[in-house]
This record gives C-alpha cells, sequence and structure tokens, in this order.
C-alpha cells in the first residue's frame, strides 16, 4: 500500500457518457458503433467503436448515414441522462465527503489519507467505487487521482475508457505530464497553444518545466495557476456542491420534432416534462406548491405562466389538472410548437411540508405509492416503460433537466 499523507483530489469523467446511458438501457447495442445526437441533426456524443470508424463530434446526421451505414444513431433522452449522472453522485458520495459536481459526467472529490487507510489503499478505494458505479448502473468512468485538480484531471484522459491512474509520487506525475500533449492540457485555449508551441512547449512536461517568470511576462495570470497546479501546487478552489434536497427548484425542458399546433400533442409534451420533474422531485424527497411553464414557438417565442398548488406534491396529477386549462389558453390557433418546459418551484422537503388541520396533506401524500412503484418499474425496465396516459401522444426527444447544486 503507497503511503498518501496529504488530501488528494479525485476526477471521475464518464466515457462516452451519452452512448453509455443509452447502452444501459439497450445491451443489445455493446461493442456497436452508436451515435447519440439524431434530433439535433449532428453527432453530439459517439461510442468509441464510431470514433474508430471516423464519426467525429458535429457530423451530420445525413452524412453519417451514408458513409456509415452500421453506425446506430439514437436521439437524446436527457432525463435518462440526469438519472444515471445524479446515482454517480450517490455512490461517489458515499464514499467521499466532499464532492464537487463539474459536469453532467463529471465531479472531483477530496480523498483524505483517512479514507485511503480506511479503505486498504488508495486504489482498492478507487476500483471500489468504479466498480460500484459499473456493475450498478451499466456505465463506466475513468478516475485520475493527484495533488491537484488539474493533475487529477489530466491522470483520468491517459488510459480512457475505465481507466484508473494514480499519480502518487514525483515519478508518476513526470509519466503522465509527458504522455500529455499541450493541446490536451485542460485550462489552456486554442488560442494559446501556438504561442506554446513556438516557444518549444509539446507536452505538459515541458509546460510546468518552463519558467514561472516567463509564463507571467508573456501570459495571462490564469495559465500561470494553470502551471503552478500541475506542479503539485492547489491554485484552485473546491466548491463542494450542496446538498441537492437544498435546492429550491427543479426544471424539465424538451424540444420536439416537428413542431405541432395540435393541443393534444403540446400537452402531451409537458405531461412528460412534469413527468419528469416529479420523478426527480420524489427521489430526492421534495415537494412543491407552485409552478411555472412555458411553450416557445418555431420563431422562438416564450409564452409562460405560473400557478399556485392547493397542497405540496410530487405526483403529476395535481399540477397536470391544473396546468392544462392554462396551457389551452396560452396556445394560439395554427401557431407551432417546438418546446415546452415545466419549472417546480418553492421546493420543500418531505419531512418540512406544513400539514393542514384536516389532514388533506397527508392523504395526498398516502397516493404517493402509485408513482413510486412506477418510479420502481423505471428503474428495471427503462425510463419509458410507463408513462401517464396524457403523455402518450408526445413524441418529445430532446429533454434538459436541472442538476443538484444546478436551478
Amino acid at each position: 500500500m503507497s503511503k498518501v499523507s496529504q488530501n488528494l483530489f479525485l476526477h471521475a469523467d464518464g466515457d462516452s457518457f451519452f452512448v453509455a446511458c443509452e447502452i444501459s438501457q439497450n445491451p443489445k447495442y455493446k461493442g456497436m458503433p452508436v451515435v447519440v445526437g439524431e434530433d439535433r441533426g449532428i453527432a453530439v456524443a459517439m461510442s468509441y467503436e464510431a470514433k474508430k470508424l471516423g464519426v467525429t463530434r458535429g457530423m451530420p446526421v445525413f452524412k453519417i448515414k451514408k458513409e456509415f451505414p452500421r453506425v446506430i444513431i439514437l436521439s437524446h433522452h436527457f432525463d435518462l441522462y440526469r438519472n444515471i449522472s445524479d446515482s454517480v453522485y450517490r455512490i461517489i458520495s458515499s464514499y467521499l465527503e466532499s464532492v464537487e459536481i463539474y459536469s453532467i459526467d463529471e465531479c472531483f472529490a477530496i480523498v483524505k489519507h483517512s479514507d485511503i487507510v480506511h479503505a486498504g489503499g488508495a486504489e482498492m478505494l478507487l476500483k471500489t467505487i468504479k466498480d460500484e458505479i459499473q456493475n450498478t448502473l451499466g456505465v463506466t468512468y475513468s478516475f485520475g487521482l493527484g495533488r491537484t485538480k488539474s493533475l487529477a484531471k489530466t491522470a483520468s484522459k491517459l488510459e480512457k475508457p475505465n481507466g484508473l491512474v494514480l499519480l502518487l509520487n514525483q515519478q508518476d506525475e513526470e509519466r503522465a505530464l509527458k504522455n500529455t500533449s499541450i493541446d490536451d492540457v485542460w485550462g489552456i485555449g486554442r488560442q494559446t497553444i501556438p504561442r506554446l508551441r513556438n516557444m518549444s512547449m509539446k507536452t505538459a512536461y515541458d509546460f510546468v518545466n518552463c519558467s514561472g517568470e516567463q509564463i507571467e511576462k508573456y501570459f495571462s495570470l490564469p495559465l500561470y495557476h494553470l502551471q503552478q497546479e500541475l506542479s503539485g501546487i492547489p491554485m484552485y478552489e473546491f466548491d463542494a456542491n450542496p446538498d441537492p434536497r437544498d435546492q429550491k427548484s427543479i426544471q424539465s425542458t424538451a424540444t420536439f420534432k416537428p413542431p405541432s399546433s395540435d393541443p393534444k400533442v403540446i400537452f402531451a409534451e409537458l405531461s412528460e416534462n412534469i413527468e419528469s420533474a416529479c420523478e426527480h422531485a420524489r427521489r430526492l424527497e421534495l415537494m412543491t406548491n407552485s409552478v411555472s411553464f412555458f411553450v416557445k414557438n418555431s420563431n422562438f417565442v416564450h409564452h409562460t405562466d405560473d400557478c399556485h398548488l392547493p397542497l405540496y406534491t410530487n405526483t403529476p396529477n395535481m399540477i397536470l389538472n391544473k396546468v392544462e386549462p392554462l396551457l389551452y389558453k396560452l396556445l394560439k390557433n395554427g401557431e407551432k410548437i417546438r418546446s415546452t418546459g415545466i419549472t417546480l418551484r418553492n421546493l420543500r422537503r418531505n419531512e418540512d411540508v406544513p400539514k393542514d388541520l384536516f389532514g388533506t396533506q397527508d392523504t395526498s401524500e398516502t397516493k404517493n405509492i402509485i408513482e413510486e412503484v412506477s418510479d420502481k418499474i423505471r428503474d428495471k425496465f427503462g425510463h419509458n416503460a410507463i408513462k401517464h396516459a396524457s403523455s402518450l401522444k408526445g413524441n418529445g426527444r430532446q429533454r434538459g433537466n436541472s442538476f443538484p447544486g444546478v436551478h
């Protein structure tokens, strides 16, 4: 067991995350060239098999279909990605006290000396976390461990996919920096790279060993801070995300094709958003008594409204009943709508919801059993396994949601 006497930083980075999430629901696609982005018309995420064929980010879907007919092209399911991202966050948080969400598929965490000792070593600790993520969620993450956030992120890139790289001594760090092109260093912009290359810096190792005075003289202060980070001196703040149950709102939005002027289709799309937002609220054990919603037409003009609910809830029915008549008032004859969205506001933890004199709130909460069973069905068979009848006429594909700590 390597001796580590100081706190270290972990960087966890999802491997082709959107594609991996899709494959977790459709294992038959495992090992096949898969692209996510049909609903946007371009490749947004690719499996490693698709990348090897030559598919690149931003490539038009029609071109992929023509040049790579073997490639499987899927649409986005952001509610699925959010749920898996939330689960990864919870798993890592169950092992490590301080976790910072960086993006939907990336996070940092502080690894204490006591965490390492308790687990029987740094490698054992990270392997245990990685295995739980893969075995529980069906996706893989690449892990990097280092003295700073920049070193940890550098390490996580070195052995993708499903990598595990620990920088526990100076030799480890030097090896990692020499194997990282200056083009791939986190925090160096595209316009800066040619200038560094003109100064004979081809790798991160060259950059670290350049005179700090020279970096300060010819470049901005953030680049000097990056050099210090890669030298093992922490310069970046660690922002441990707050308890996700402290968030005051949850949002779910969807863009659908083709745009529609049919009120039933539009309501079905909004219904799907309401289902998604309520499911997220139930998982966090939060309830709302205030919602706002919007529709956006083909000219990108928004129409919005809001309403107050008679009780706190995290089930769709009460919200649907309130929103439906308001939605129809917003719609104009013949206006084509391309996206909808819902925001649950004024969130409260279930245990903090005030009770009323006649027990109506308690009665309402007991009805959650149906939704809780539905959540279990979705967990087992996929997020589209069961829906409310009001959502069945929708064709929403591109769904975006808020995440813990992002409001």
